[in-house]
């Protein structure tokens, strides 16, 4: 009855974690659109613990009755073990079929726990491999690596900085060193002194894999310009996210193996998993590494920890050390993770020193703008995976308060930068179908990079579902007299929509761009000034809505 029981609440877990599961893969794919990198990683990281959780529900539910489970294995094994085939398998003397079946041997620590072991760190190693040939090879996954880190200046808030310092600071090598010491001296002292050298073995081990992989492939870090703290070493891999997979690792599985109570470890593990993630993303914040670099580098990281904990398991199960039998410690080692977390508290501002980013931008200089010169401008924006979408429908010759002045003075507001908040701000707001005359704009690319600026402003509907709006970027050009070059695009939100094949919620635009061209031109009490940049053509933007074009664009000459 207690088993009954038992299963039954580890099938309620499983099922209503696989319905949570469900619609957070939608939202993971809604915030693909909204455009905030903070929020789409939260919902990313989300997703990743709800199909931990959902693996975990899904296995104990179905161990939970075991004299069932145990017969019908049998039945089908003694069904197996009668067919003639399989008989002259099981009895062949091919030394490739004795290595296969032996292999699968339980009872062995050379047979199904190494071949487990093996397999999962393959699984890994692979996954990594996939990425570093994206790397070496400057696939598309590094595309999207440059737009991504051109966004996150733009949604950094001080708030942020400040956590993110401390998150980067748990991975730090001084932190490492004082981890790998902690556990060292518990180790030894509780008489597990292999296992102590074991920790320090490991520590050293996973700094000179990545030592050797950064100076193999000597990716350059991105620019100093996104970043904020100064690192000059390799990028890839992340030296802080394969720390904090390994060691954090081992700290866990540790602490695991300390506690008897499934809660004690289920938290433990979640907790694992949520310090690597922040570990990886703070490194993206900080703008001292590419996504792609903390990926690779997880897994990397992974494989590395899968090899060390199935030795550890198949030596202490199988009682190779002889008398030496590993027993870990006990409880006392919950401790050391609140520790870390007040030595990264205190001495992050010691160790990762933020620095001021100044951009001085280098221009290059046009004499004019024209048909003679518009080819050398960026024509078209870009979704992140670098899809086009609409071409520009304005050109702007002035600096950022004049265009700013010229917006406001005629009604428009200046929208908020996708932050965390803000987004979160928006979709409750667009959900009560309230107003938000400054909320951010989806992040759109041009030549890399998301908008400078973007403009918004509000219908008779009074509400954020319809909108007219535009974004605008800074180019590398400008005039002979030092006023810099914008480009645009422009379009108007006319509703909300369930766009794709996954049906997300986002604004709807009107087809014809070239009318909402024409409105902002008579808003801002522009004279018609037409250029041609492109052909007519017929395109869709990231959420697949589609839009036509006559290829001109208003060209804006700012007194």
């Amino acid at each position: 009855m207690k088993t009954a029981k038992k299963s039954r609440k580890y099938y309620v877990i499983a099922l209503v974690s696989l319905i949570l599961l469900i619609l957070n893969v939608y939202a993971v794919k809604a915030l693909i659109i909204f455009g905030s990198p903070i929020l789409f990683a939260t919902a990313l990281f989300i997703e990743v613990v709800l199909a931990i959780l959902f693996l975990y529900s899904t296995i104990r539910t179905l161990l939970g009755p075991e004299n069932i489970i145990k017969s019908l294995l049998q039945s089908i094994w003694g069904g197996l073990a009668s067919n003639d085939y399989v008989k002259k398998l099981s009895t062949s003397k091919s030394p490739i079929l004795a290595w296969g079946r032996s292999r699968f041997k339980r009872a062995s620590p050379y047979g199904l726990p190494l071949t487990i072991t093996l397999l999962i760190a393959l699984f890994f190693l692979v996954n990594f491999l996939n990425v570093l040939i994206s790397v070496t090879s400057k696939g598309s996954l590094t595309h999207i690596d440059v737009r991504i880190l051109n966004l996150i200046p733009t949604i950094r808030t001080p708030v942020q900085t400040t956590f993110f310092r401390i998150i980067t600071t748990l991975a730090n090598t001084e932190t490492a060193i004082l981890l790998l010491v902690t556990i060292a001296a518990l180790l030894w002292r509780k008489k597990q002194r292999l296992l102590a050298g074991l920790i320090l073995f490991v520590g050293a081990g996973e700094e000179s894999v990545t030592y050797i992989i950064k100076h193999l492939v000597k990716r350059l870090r991105p620019e100093q310009v996104l970043s904020l703290i100064r690192e000059d070493s390799y990028s890839f891999p992340s030296g802080h996210a394969v720390r904090a997979t390994v060691l954090f690792g081992l700290l866990a599985y540790l602490i695991i193996k300390s506690y008897t109570t499934t809660r004690a470890r289920i938290v433990t593990f979640g907790l694992y998993v949520l310090s690597v993630f922040l570990v990886a993303v703070s490194r993206i914040y900080l703008g001292v590494h590419y996504p792609s670099d903390v990926w690779g580098s997880v897994l990397l990281g992974s494989a590395i920890l899968t090899l060390v904990i199935g030795v550890v398991e198949i030596a202490s199960r199988y009682e190779l050390l002889g008398h030496n039998k590993i027993v870990i410690p006990n409880r006392s080692l919950a401790i050391i993770p609140a520790a870390l977390i007040v030595f990264a508290i205190i001495a992050s501002p010691f160790f990762v020193r933020i620095q001021p980013i100044i951009e001085t931008p280098a221009f290059i200089t046009l004499q004019k703008v024209d048909d003679s010169t518009i080819h050398r401008l960026p024509l078209y924006s870009e979704t992140l995976a670098g899809s086009r979408m609409e071409p520009i429908n304005f050109i702007y010759v002035g600096y950022q308060n004049q265009i700013e002045n010229t917006f406001e003075g005629h009604g428009w507001h200046k929208a908020d930068p996708s932050t965390l908040s803000n987004t979160l701000k928006a979709l409750a707001v667009g959900f009560q179908a309230r107003q938000y005359l400054t909320a951010p704009v989806t992040p759109s690319y041009l030549n890399f990079k998301p908008e400078n600026i973007a403009f918004e402003q509000s219908t008779a509907s009074h509400s954020l579902k319809q909108r007219h709006h535009t974004r605008l970027w800074r180019t590398n050009y400008a005039l002979a007299d030092g006023k810099p070059i914008w480009v645009a695009t422009a379009s108007f939100d006319e509703g909300v929509e369930f766009a794709g094949a996954a049906k997300l919620p986002t604004h709807h635009i009107d087809p014809n761009i070239d009318g909402e061209r024409t409105y902002i031109a008579k808003s801002l009490g522009l004279q018609n000034n037409l250029i041609d940049v492109v052909q007519p053509q017929l395109g869709k933007n990231a959420s697949g809505d589609g839009f036509f074009t006559d290829g001109k664009a208003e060209l804006v000459n700012l007194p």
